[in-house]
């Protein structure tokens, strides 16, 4: 059972845009974790990156975009994001447990290519996000997108198993991950990624596995999760985890997306073919879908 299964899905599907109202509708869950300086917000984009208590933010300068945009920012990334459906796995649990209080299902998304407009809050802050996904062999995986990452890795023992890939910020207008199409708007900071999300199925099959030493601070806020994980199927053997990894078959669909903080986002969205779609759309369409900077610094 998903949120879209039974329906005729368009070759472009946004699922958030900053500019609507509500901006994030109730198909998204916002958690934040109980720091003071943890919030999901919307609000203009400025220069300002981080906000803190009885602040006011800052006019917009050359670089911010003309719209509003979703904050998430948190000392702690891991713990503070917003999350749009759930993995099967984690809903069957739910349905296990009480009916009553699922508060959500697998999306049911279709579309292969997953596109994004991020922007990372500053020089010390780290871009995470995460897709959940089914193969067409029902097979369930996660595929994670990490700036804090030097390498690739996947964690079999996960349920459902992870690869985390790195990405690179290489200066405030360049991105580069494995493969992945990008249109970066040289006036400001802002981040267009698309993603073809079939071509790295194969990736779970052929990445190292993880190794528990020289992990990031990210990392071991994260082990504890992992180690649980690893402790209740110790005993399997590689070849039966292989079995379970969704490295064979075709990608079928999304079961949820999660963003971490700390980012700003100004719209998420699927779609057929990736930039391609979006290019046969028309020009009101296009246009839409820009990036508009501030005409001037002020």
């Amino acid at each position: 059972m998903s949120l879209l299964s039974g329906s005729i899905q368009p070759p472009l599907l946004s699922i958030l845009s900053s500019t609507s109202s509500p901006s994030i509708s109730p198909l998204w869950i916002c958690h934040t974790d109980n720091s003071k300086d943890s919030l999901i917000t919307t609000l203009p984009d400025t220069d300002e990156d981080l906000i803190v208590a009885e602040s006011s933010l800052k006019t917009k300068s050359k670089g911010c975009l003309q719209h509003n945009v979703i904050h998430i920012q948190s000392p702690n990334p891991l713990k503070t994001y917003i999350q749009a459906g759930i993995s099967k796995f984690e809903y069957l649990k739910e349905l296990e447990r009480s009916i009553s209080k699922i508060r959500t299902i697998p999306l049911g998304i279709k579309l292969p290519y997953f596109n994004l407009q991020i922007k990372k809050l500053n020089s010390k802050k780290e871009i995470i996000f995460e897709i959940g996904f089914l193969n067409d062999k029902s097979k369930e995986g996660i595929i994670r997108f990490s700036s804090y990452k030097n390498n690739p890795t996947c964690h079999p023992f996960r349920n459902p198993p992870l690869i985390n890939l790195p990405i690179k910020i290489l200066n405030q207008n360049e991105f580069s991950t494995i493969s992945n199409n990008t249109n970066n708007n040289t006036l400001t900071k802002w981040l267009n990624i698309s993603i073809n999300l079939n071509s790295l199925l194969n990736l779970f099959k052929i990445l190292p596995r993880s190794k528990s030493k020289n992990k990031s601070k990210i990392e071991k806020e994260n082990q504890q999760e992992e180690k649980e994980e690893e402790e209740k199927i110790k005993k399997r053997k590689l070849k039966i985890i292989n079995n379970q990894l969704p490295s064979e078959g075709k990608f079928q669909s999304i079961t949820y997306i999660k963003i971490y903080a700390n980012c700003r986002i100004r719209r998420i969205w699927f779609s057929e073919e990736g930039e391609k779609t979006l290019r046969s759309m028309s020009k009101n369409v296009q246009d839409e879908w820009e990036l508009y900077a501030a005409d001037k610094e002020v």
